[in-house]
């Protein structure tokens, strides 16, 4: 408000912002700071708070809520066609957190094809001690939060919510970061929950509930042919509800590089759609064929997971094929029953070399 914000959800505030945080990012005290102030609401085209900012750590505080600008029209665009709304770049030290809303207005955008869709509602790239908290997302046109280039990011106790037909409104999506963390989180959205992309590595997803939704997805890897490299990636404590997959890993044929060290632990699912399942011909169908290159799956674990398939395949594991099969996949205590409706369960893998101990139902193909 000091810099000429008005709050009402109609005056255009996006100057307001860009000034407050270029004040914070520059000052010259120990610890900057933004506050958005509750019982507002601001109306805000695209922003790109770039650092880096000589105060660390640097506190933004949101309270009231901020609405993106809903009409296409009106929406600035860059050279590469719509630009994304809140973008945080070369940040170091930043902590978003309060008790506000940042609602997206994704509806007019849903019927747009997806390229001229401005990018998500937050965005972290290149930055690194970041940590978001408290806050809830809503109805984003595209991805709800994006990590790109980051490294040491936490989210915490965010709620992220849009309708289950919106298109490709994943949660938050991961790529070529480090060090992140997304812990006591809700997520019910249009597309994966959570989505990990490529250069990826040391990634927790703990005590998240997601549904619905197309869950946590490693991938899609590979496409085109590159050259893929994720790893570390462990999934604690999740609950999935009504969602279209649980635990998933998908390539596209052709790619190389490797999944790798991945642990899916004490998930528990609720009329889900393949609940555990990894498909390396992502995006070939029904046109698949076996290749010589393919991206390596190895040492993923499945351990203490439980619930009910609303598919009779519950355990689904397609891999590439002899060349590069799927290798060190461990199971222990899987326990899936039929959803309402299936009658019966069963599993299905191919080219596949593991091990499995404890119960395992339906009977496992390692």
């Amino acid at each position: 408000m000091k810099y000429g914000g008005v709050g009402d959800g109609i005056v255009d505030d996006t100057s307001a912002f860009q000034k407050a945080w270029e004040n914070a990012c520059k000052g010259s005290s120990k610890m900057g700071s933004v506050n958005v102030p509750a019982g507002k609401v601001f109306l805000l085209n695209s922003l790109h708070f770039t650092g880096p900012c000589l105060p660390k750590p640097l506190l933004f505080t949101i309270d009231g809520e901020m609405i993106a600008q809903s009409d296409p029209k009106k929406w600035e665009k860059g050279e590469n066609g719509v630009i994304p709304w809140l973008i945080f770049d070369q940040v170091d030290g930043l902590v978003i957190t309060g008790r506000g809303l940042l609602d997206g207005q994704g509806k007019s955008w849903w019927d747009i094809h997806c390229r001229d869709h401005p990018g998500p509602i937050m965005t972290f790239s290149n930055s690194q001690n970041v940590t978001l908290k408290g806050l809830m997302f809503r109805n984003s046109a595209q991805v709800h939060v994006l990590v790109m280039g980051s490294q040491n990011v936490n989210i915490d106790n965010v709620k992220i919510t849009s309708p289950e037909a919106s298109p490709n409104t994943d949660g938050v999506h991961i790529t070529s970061s480090s060090a992140v963390s997304i812990t006591h989180t809700d997520i019910a959205t249009g597309d994966d929950c959570v989505s990990i992309g490529d250069q990826v590595n040391n990634l927790n997803v703990t005590f998240v509930n997601c549904g619905p939704g197309h869950g946590v997805s490693i991938g899609s890897l590979g496409r085109g042919g590159t050259e893929v490299a994720v790893e570390n990636i462990r999934v604690w404590h999740v609950n999935f509800k009504g969602t279209t997959n649980g635990a998933r890993i998908k390539t596209w044929p052709g790619g190389t590089g490797f999944v790798r060290g991945i642990e899916f632990f004490d998930i528990r699912f609720s009329s889900v759609q393949n609940p555990i399942i990894i498909d390396q011909f992502y995006g070939c169908a029904p046109n698949c064929t076996q290749t010589r290159k393919a991206v390596h799956i190895d040492k993923v674990r499945y351990m203490k997971m439980s619930g009910t398939s609303a598919t009779k395949v519950a355990m689904k594991l397609n891999c590439s094929g002899e060349s590069v099969p799927c290798s060190n996949l461990f199971m222990r205590d899987i326990d899936l029953s039929p959803a309402d409706g299936i009658d019966s369960l069963s599993s299905v893998c191919s080219f596949v070399h593991g091990s499995a101990q404890g119960i395992i139902r339906p009977s496992s193909c390692l």
